[in-house]
């Protein structure tokens, strides 16, 4: 176990370079290859096959349409009729041309066996007019000079009777170091051939070439104006066009066959300046890749903060509106409360009364009879008028019921709506990422459904705790109005009955003081403000004063409360998202720190 905690240690932290380039590639692959980078596996196999070009020659394939001459062009390349040509197509599966010390044929079968020949037998593998056998690739080796610096890889071309044949040469074409495309000089630029053109990598342009061949069946001047308008069309696709004579160049007509520009393409070819353009790609695709990955995280930021900036705005307007509402509903409980204690008054009439009181006198004590002038609240008429009798005051209440209830209804209104708006944000960030995918095959696609999961998760994670607030405090709204319903709006009538025996209690109390002592008694005539005070305290008015028209009243610290909780979920919210950002943009700079 310790020897393997050392390996596994040395490998990943004890690291050596080779000197020079390859030390640069190797710091290079060590870099991105990081477990904390994602690396996908198609970035791993473009690695491994710029890896292989520090000892293998440069691949450079070989792709025409039908009957373009690639086997007769490669044969002309290599000075030997190496390849069969034939009016049909013949090269049936891809055929690797590298280098040997000696000439031999390998054959790699469907099921991984491998047969070494001479290469009298390739003809039985390659030719279609044969009955062929059937093989994956062949590898024909070569003591040819050339093979040192390039191999060759003739390709079944993009328009292969066989759909398999033809997803073989897109495969090469992904992998190879340079391309060489095959076009008939009297067809070049046609329709169908733009079509396939369109299917090869962008990345091949810098180190590929088209040859039209078979210039040997035009003239100069016609040469001449297929090359002005092949150089127009293909120029999105390659970085030369020539003219070129495969017949020409096997007879030995070496300086008008345009094999010239050919053999001074392939030298150009450099090994390292391929493999820098590549890793100048891989980088440019991760650090596309980093800043996809932190525009996602940046977007959720800006969902949030943009929401708190306008949920504080609409907080401050609904503020001001609702403490309004209040005042206007308690303005209608007052008038209400006034217009109960008059009619309460209107049943408070003078009354004549007697008494009998005892005084001294020459005689001793005697019972005199005294009569006065009281007032008199008939509760049971009252109660007749306001409650039994009359609908009015019950209208009145109902009215100032549904005012209350409209208005727990518009504040609950206004609070979702605001909060479906995120909602609907937080729904349309989720389309925008859940199915997303890679473009570009070196991305990681571990971080792309990293991506996905992350923006399925995303409601869960960040928006459901306003939800789960919002509800909270709804709830709490609602005891609130039902509080106020209870015992403001449904309790009238019991209000006003106390009101009338409160009313009636106190006069009699007080005739009956007065009667016993009329210098230090008064008799209580109730005034309409009294009357109207004493109605507002039995309706509870004075038990929710100071949520309604103080300074700070219930509808203020109502909003406060949720605007101060949308905040400390936005604060968490941000905390956590940052966290992930440092990570991502750590990443970036491992990336944007990589030199070649």
């Amino acid at each position: 176990m310790l020897e393997t905690f050392i390996r596994e240690y040395t490998e990943r932290f004890d690291r050596t370079f080779s000197d020079g380039f390859k030390g640069e590639f190797e710091r290079f692959c060590a870099a991105v290859l990081e477990p904390s980078q994602l690396p996908s596996a198609e970035l791993k196999e473009r690695l491994n096959a710029l890896n292989t070009l520090f000892y293998e020659p440069l691949s450079v394939a070989v792709v025409g349409q039908f009957s373009s001459g690639k086997s007769s062009f490669l044969n002309a390349i290599l000075g030997a009729d190496i390849l069969p040509t034939g009016i049909i197509p013949v090269t049936a599966k891809p055929t690797f041309i590298k280098y040997a010390p000696q000439a031999f044929l390998k054959a790699l079968y469907e099921d991984g066996r491998e047969e070494y020949l001479s290469l009298d037998a390739l003809g039985d593998f390659v030719d279609q007019r044969k009955d062929m056998k059937a093989v994956k690739a062949l590898y024909i080796h070569l003591p040819n000079e050339i093979l040192k610096k390039v191999s060759f890889i003739d390709t079944p071309g993009l328009n292969s009777r066989s759909a398999k044949d033809t997803a073989e040469t897109m495969k090469i074409l992904k992998e190879c170091s340079g391309l060489i495309w095959l076009s008939l000089i009297d067809n070049a630029a046609r329709a169908g051939e733009l079509n396939e053109l369109s299917l090869v990598p962008k990345t091949l342009k810098n180190h590929a070439i088209c040859a039209l061949n078979q210039k040997d069946k035009l003239n100069d001047e016609e040469i001449k104006r297929v090359l002005k308008h092949s150089k127009i069309t293909y120029n999105e696709y390659f970085s030369e066009v020539c003219a070129i004579s495969a017949k020409m160049q096997r007879a030995g007509q070496c300086d008008e066959s345009g094999f010239k520009q050919i053999f001074s393409f392939l030298d150009s070819f450099s090994a390292d300046e391929f493999i820098k353009a590549n890793l100048a790609q891989i980088k440019n695709s991760l650090l596309e890749q980093n800043r996809f990955a932190l525009g996602v995280l940046e977007g959720l930021t800006e969902i949030l903060e943009s929401f708190d900036i306008s949920f504080n705005e609409k907080i401050k307007e609904l503020e001001s509106e609702y403490k309004k509402s209040f005042l206007l509903i308690f303005d209608e409980l007052k008038q209400n409360a006034s217009f109960v204690a008059e009619q309460i008054l209107s049943f408070i009439t003078p009354k004549e009364c007697e008494y009998f009181k005892s005084s001294s006198g020459i005689f001793g004590k005697k019972i005199e009879r005294a009569s006065y002038q009281a007032p008199l609240l008939d509760e049971d008429a009252a109660l007749l008028a306001l409650i039994y009798n009359d609908d009015k005051l019950a209208k009145m209440f109902n009215k100032l019921k549904r005012g209350l209830i409209e208005l727990k209804e518009r504040i609950k209104g206004d609070l979702q709506s605001i909060f479906d708006e995120l909602k609907n944000q937080a729904l349309d960030y989720k389309a925008r990422f859940e199915s997303v995918r890679k473009d570009d095959a070196l991305h990681s696609d571990i971080l792309f459904a990293h991506i996905r999961e992350f923006s399925c998760d995303t409601y869960g994670l960040f928006f459901l705790a306003y939800e789960r607030e919002l509800e909270a405090k709804f709830a709490r709204l609602d005891v609130f109005f039902e509080r106020l319903n209870i015992k403001i709006a449904t309790n009238y009538a019991s209000a006003v009955r106390l009101s009338l025996s409160h009313l009636s209690s106190k006069i009699a109390t007080q005739r009956k003081s007065y009667e016993s002592d009329t210098l230090s008694f008064a008799l209580f005539y109730p005034s309409l403000e009294y009357v109207r005070e004493r109605v507002l305290g039995e309706l509870c008015y004075y038990e929710f004063e100071g949520d309604i028209t103080s300074t700070a009243p219930f509808s203020t610290k109502f909003l406060l409360g949720l605007k101060e909780s949308f905040s400390k979920i936005k604060e968490q919210n941000i905390a956590y998202i940052t966290a992930l950002k440092t990570k991502q943009e750590n990443s970036l700079k491992s990336i944007l720190a990589l030199s070649f």
